[in-house]
């Protein structure tokens, strides 16, 4: 009865105001204390507030205060309630009490003065101390204005209590609250008048203003109308396919779009929200995307530093300098939506996923509210400000604003709204957040309880009931469980609903990622359904045992790759598919963890990672590198907190985070101490950073050597080693992988690392791009980097040129050979051993039998594919091995290398790879190379040769051939007229790549050469000797020259010097441009980075050998280089091919581009502007045969240079024999 007569007084009072023309704002508190008494102990809380809609109300009986003490600290408010010495300095207000006078002293601080400071007399009884938006009251009379305490009320949360001085409070709190003020709401939206709200341009350069009006942050959800709606969306078993049946709109697409350049005085006038504006003359653009890719302003690569001038929390003036353009630009977004029929009554929002940097947002020209944070959701209420039918919605986007300090990342600086954005409509008072754990989980995650927490907005206050049912889905939809809960009141609150007795569950983790569903659905109180949604959820347990983390009960290694949000046409906006297309690319190379690097990724990419099965380390987004004093200053912990909280909040019910990260490179930061506090609250994964162990569960470090690692193999400052960031992939790089991994894998103590990075970071020249321009003539990416557009002179405040460049793949994510060692060294199988027809083979994985997979065995002989066959295999449980037949039936013979190829491949297709595709190869000699044998020419149909000074000449069944040669040095050698070569053999020491920045080698591609024994018969052969001296080292070449043509080089090295290359270098003549070999590949490898590489043979073009590195350096070496032939098909129906043969240690390399272009002096790549663009390709072909070549290490940044046993030797002499047969 009394409920039935509250309903009727509620819709009176609506009618009424409805009537009247106004809004219904019903008054709500928020007790936060009640009855406290201290009894002079310090105390300290904090408690989250909007000012804007929320005032702090402390209600103080002084009788209990002691009045043998003065200066009683019954109160402060504030960031820092500071200690017993502490006094101003931070912002705070402090609140005195001296209960023998009667005395009150109210002192009111910033960072930089105090702001107010009286006495107040005669104070006794009760106190009531109010801090409202507009100043504090005392006892209901305004005390001080807002101006000083405008710091404290732009923070989103407060610390209250008495901690000051040397007198604790004696008094008793009769009640601490916060106030609902009239027309707001604390979720943020409510029934306000529209025309209440203001936006303030301040606060683009006011840390401690992180929003207005912005909804607290809150698991991602798309609400359907029904349970059929759902389940017939593609969406509901692929979260990241946009909704097509739910109750949401996207509004990606084309938006009009102006953009405003900034100046030194700040951002430029830009009142476009009217919904009437005409904005028909105004250009397109894509949405999502970065405006600098649509050519508006230039884009900005910084390091270490920021792109505008280091005088926080202004970030206006951009370091013009260096060729930062326009300022604090701005980009004002106008688009329509229509709001359909069956949305009306409902409660609507709108969503941005990412904006770089601030965003302020109209509908129908009525200011909505405002957001920073570039990198975690944006979204407000809308309802009282859209209607049934078209409407108008406005953004303006700010290039910079104080939350730019902490976007200091190493990446492109980029603008504009990058992420998708939609609509949701949800019923008036709905569930706003859910939280989902598995309380009492066992070890292995197999059996425990489902426990879902639904938070239920009541923002209105309206008298509502609702019934929520909560089921728990298999893969297949099999319903394993259901529990219900109700909800009933005129507040905001949370219910749960748990599933108990919970047993045979399918556990997750990356190896078997298995998902259920998780249903919620909201009905009214007599059973109508009124909201739907689903969320996918994993069974997973997350331990530290000792310094090793457990998954489930097992020990993981975590074998992983940072990212960075980069697409080469879209800049910071990734599409659906290629975000795909890079988790495809992580399975399919063995990658099984990510770090978000720096900051968290769009909702849709954690679905991904949860499907497909990947470890997560979820980074927020703060990194404040050229100003770390701004994460342990106390002003900038409201910011550093809704970053955190934020990132959590969202990203707690994904599986595969089982690590976050607070962040990245910003020095002690004792402003991660209140993170820390606010995480812990939230979720109780483990919490990463590497700045500073004391915030850290984990040890970490950055780009170690591989004696560092070995140095931590049981942990780093006493915890689990975690290698945030090693193996810096700049180019021509990922040397010494497997040694890394060797430690690691043979460790107590390491748990793993992430590989730096995934992408090249690189996009499209935007200026060609707009006109539709990707590649050049000769077919290379119009790729642009750092130094296109700020000069590298600013390298102290972080412009540092193609530093952006770090990936694993290409920009257009193209597989390489740097990904190709990832693959083999992550392998999850490793064929240790082969002996007598058997193989052992152990299972690394920690959760999954190699059941999946066939093991496929194939016999080469001399590189050639002889026998193929699948070996029987048993399961082979997880940590175990065994020793499996392989029934290969082909006679090895002792004038051929036979090789024994092994791989396991997939039986069936998955998410990430087709059927077959292998995941662990490895190869064994089973026939040794036999020594190059002795040639002799058959003289019956070959004529004898002649020589003429320095020229020798012949005549074979094919043709004729001549060689010409200039005191020791090949000038000429044709065959039938055609011409070979260009250039002749000399010793040749180019090499260079990122990693060499600190390596100062000799280059030289010339020679000192003199005859050491002249052409001269030799029998039915001829001779020839010649000595070379180069920078670093002497050669001999010994030729002999058969009658059909064939050429020996027998050459020694005799080093003595530093070098990066100890070979011969020579030209081809033009044509040659078709290619076989047989050594190493089909990607390129070097001495130190081969391992993914096997022996074979390849066919491929000259042209198509390039690794197309951002920045030009030397590329496309395979090593262990058995044969070589060259075709010149040139000429229709008359091809001519040399074929080279190898004894003794050798590689090569082929290319049409001239090495001395890159191969400078120094540490230059990084600085040096080119691009492969810029090269002329020259129709002759560069060719490379070096015995030995300097591994790549992983110098670019840290980490080593080049191990020991990869260096090229310095000392003794080293032999191999080229054998050149030409013939047509």
């Amino acid at each position: 009865m009394l409920s039935n007569i509250k309903q009727r007084l509620v819709l009176m009072l609506s009618l009424v105001c409805l009537l009247a023309g106004g809004t219904l704002s019903v008054q709500a508190r928020q007790s936060l204390l009640t009855n406290y008494t201290p009894n002079g102990k310090s105390f300290s809380y904090e408690t989250a507030i909007n000012f804007q809609k929320q005032s702090f109300k402390a209600v103080l009986d002084l009788s209990t205060c002691d009045d043998s003490k003065a200066n009683e600290n019954i109160l402060s408010i504030g960031d820092d309630l500071q200690g017993a010495n502490g006094w101003g300095g931070v912002n705070v207000i402090h609140l005195f009490y001296t209960k023998s006078n009667n005395n009150l002293e109210l002192d009111c601080f910033d960072p930089r003065s105090r702001t107010h400071y009286e006495v107040l007399k005669n104070i006794s009884g009760e106190l009531t101390v109010e801090l409202k938006s507009d100043g504090l009251y005392i006892n209901g009379v305004q005390r001080c204005d807002a101006s000083a305490v405008s710091n404290i009320l732009a923070m989103s949360s407060i610390l209250y209590g008495s901690t000051q001085g040397n007198t604790r409070s004696w008094a008793t709190y009769k009640e601490i609250s916060l106030e609902d003020v009239e027309g707001g709401s604390t979720g943020g939206g409510g029934t306000t008048d529209p025309t209440e709200r203001k936006f303030d341009a301040s606060w683009i350069q006011n840390q401690q203003k992180v929003g207005d009006w912005k909804e607290d942050a809150h698991a991602t959800f798309i609400p359907y109308a029904s349970v059929e709606a759902m389940k017939s969306d593609a969406a509901f078993n692929e979260p990241w396919l946009t909704p097509q049946n739910a109750e949401t709109q996207l509004l990606n697409g084309e938006w009009k779009f102006k953009f405003v350049p900034g100046t030194q005085n700040g951002p430029g006038e830009s009142e476009f929200f009217a919904a009437d504006y005409d904005d028909s003359a105004w250009d397109n653009i894509r949405v999502p995307l970065s405006w600098e890719m649509a050519g508006y302003g230039k884009p900005v690569y910084t390091n270490v530093g920021y792109p505008f001038q280091n005088n926080p929390p202004n970030a206006n003036v951009g370091y013009t300098y260096y060729g930062v353009e326009d300022h604090n630009a701005i980009g004002f977004y106008r688009r329509s939506f229509n709001v359909p029929e069956s949305w009306n009554g409902k409660r609507l929002f709108v969503h941005f996923d990412g904006v770089y940097s601030a965003a302020v947002v109209w509908v129908n020209g009525k200011y909505v509210g405002y957001s920073q944070d570039s990198n975690t959701d944006a979204e407000f209420d809308i309802t009282d400000f859209a209607k049934v039918g078209d409407n108008q919605l406005s953004v303006r986007v700010y290039r910079w604003c104080d939350g730019s300090y902490l976007e200091g990342q190493d990446m492109w600086h980029l603008s504009g709204i990058h992420r998708d954005v939609y609509l949701v409509a949800t019923p008036k008072v709905f569930v706003a957040d859910h939280y989902i754990t598995a309380p009492n989980l066992s070890e292995d995650a197999t059996s425990g309880t489902l426990k879902v927490a639904l938070k239920v907005d009541n923002r209105d206050g309206v008298e509502a009931a609702k019934k929520f049912l909560v089921e728990l889905l298999d893969h297949e939809g099999k319903t394993v469980g259901s529990a219900t809960a109700e909800y009933s009141g005129t507040d905001t609150k949370t219910i749960n609903a748990t599933i108990s007795q919970l047993s045979g569950l399918h556990a997750w983790s990356a190896e078997d990622p298995y998902l259920y569903s998780v249903v919620v659905k909201q009905q009214t109180a007599d059973g109508t359904d009124e909201m739907v949604f689903s969320t996918k959820y994993g069974f997973r347990n997350i331990e530290q045992k000792g310094n090793l983390v457990y998954i489930n009960g097992k020990r993981v290694f975590f074998k992983g790759v940072n990212t960075q949000d980069a697409h080469p046409e879209y800049g910071r906006a990734i599409d659906m598919e290629t975000m795909l297309r890079d988790v495809e690319m992580m399975k399919q190379a063995n990658v099984n963890t990510v770090r978000t690097s720096h900051y968290p990724r769009q909702p849709k990419m954690y679905a991904m990672f949860d499907a497909y099965g990947l470890y997560t380390m979820d980074e927020a987004n703060v990194e404040c590198h050229f100003n770390q004093n701004l994460a342990s200053n106390s002003t900038w912990r409201t910011a550093i907190d809704d970053r955190e909280v934020r990132m959590v909040m969202r990203d707690r019910n994904h599986p595969s985070v089982i690590f976050w990260s607070l962040g990245n490179e910003s020095g002690g930061a004792s402003n991660f101490s209140s993170s820390i506090s606010k995480i812990r609250q939230l979720d109780n994964r483990l919490i990463h950073y590497e700045g500073n162990m004391s915030y850290s569960d984990l040890g970490s470090s950055m780009y170690p050597t591989v004696q560092n690692v070995k140095n931590s193999s049981n942990g780093y400052s006493g915890k689990p080693y975690f290698i945030c960031e090693y193996a810096h992939a700049m180019g021509q790089a990922v040397g010494n992988l497997q040694e890394y991994w060797d430690v690691i894998e043979a460790s107590n103590g390491i748990l793993g690392g992430c590989i730096w990075d995934w992408v090249d970071q690189s996009f499209y020249d935007p200026a060609r791009l707009v006109n539709g321009e990707r590649k050049s003539k000769n077919g290379f990416n119009y790729w642009v980097s750092g130094y296109d557009y700020n000069s590298t002179g600013g390298v102290g405040v972080g412009f540092q040129g193609n530093f952006v460049n770090n990936g694993l793949i290409t920009p257009d994510r193209a597989w390489t050979g740097k990904l190709t060692e990832v693959k083999r060294v992550y392998q999850n199988a490793a064929f240790t051993a082969f002996d007598g027809g058997k193989v052992t083979l152990k299972n690394k994985n920690s959760f999954v039998d190699l059941e999946m997979y066939d093991l496929v065995y194939q016999v080469l002989r001399d590189g050639r594919i002889v026998e193929e066959g699948k070996a029987e295999m048993p399961a082979i449980a997880a940590g175990t091995e065994a020793s499996i037949d392989i029934p290969y039936t082909t006679s090895v013979t002792d004038d051929a290398e036979y090789l024994l190829n092994l791989s396991l491949r997939l039986k069936e297709a998955t998410l990430w790879a087709e059927q077959g595709y292998a995941v662990a190869e490895q190869q064994f000699e089973i026939g040794k190379r036999p020594t190059l044998a002795a040639h002799k020419a058959d003289m019956e149909n070959n004529s004898a040769l002649t020589i003429e000074g320095q020229t020798v000449k012949g005549k074979t069944a094919d043709g004729e051939f001549e060689i010409k040669f200039n005191n020791g040095k090949m000038q000429s050698w044709t065959y039938n007229g055609k011409a070979l070569i260009a250039e002749g053999p000399d010793f040749n020491s180019y090499r260079k790549v990122d990693n060499d920045r600190n390596f100062r080698p000799s280059f030289s591609n010339s020679a000192n050469v003199s005859v050491t024994g002249a052409l001269a018969k030799s029998g039915d052969n001829a001779t020839l000797s010649v000595q070379g001296r180069a920078d670093g080292c002497q050669y001999t070449i010994d030729y002999t020259f058969y009658p059909d043509g064939v050429v020996d080089m027998k050459t020694t090295f005799s080093p003595s010097g530093s070098l990066a290359r100890m070979g011969l270098g020579m030209q081809f003549a033009a044509g040659f441009e078709d290619v076989e070999y047989y050594a190493r590949g089909p990607w390129s490898n070097y001495a130190d980075r081969k391992t993914g590489s096997m022996l074979g043979r390849y066919q491929t073009t000259v042209d198509d050998m390039v690794d197309e590195m951002i920045h030009p350096q030397t590329y496309g070496d395979h090593q262990d280089m058995r044969s070589l032939t060259l075709r010149n098909n040139s000429e229709l129906g008359k091809p001519l091919t040399l074929n080279i043969e190898t004894e003794g240690q050798a590689a090569f390399s082929l290319g049409h581009y001239d090495e001395t272009r890159w191969c400078t002096w120094g540490d230059s790549m990084w600085n040096s502007q080119l691009h492969w663009y810029d090269l002329t390709r020259d129709p002759q072909i560069y060719a490379h045969f070096d015995y030995a070549q300097r591994g790549l290490g992983n110098n670019s940044c840290g980490g080593d240079g080049c191990l020991s046993q990869y260096e090229v030797p310095s000392w003794n002499s080293y032999t191999y024999t080229l054998r050149f047969t030409p013939s047509n």
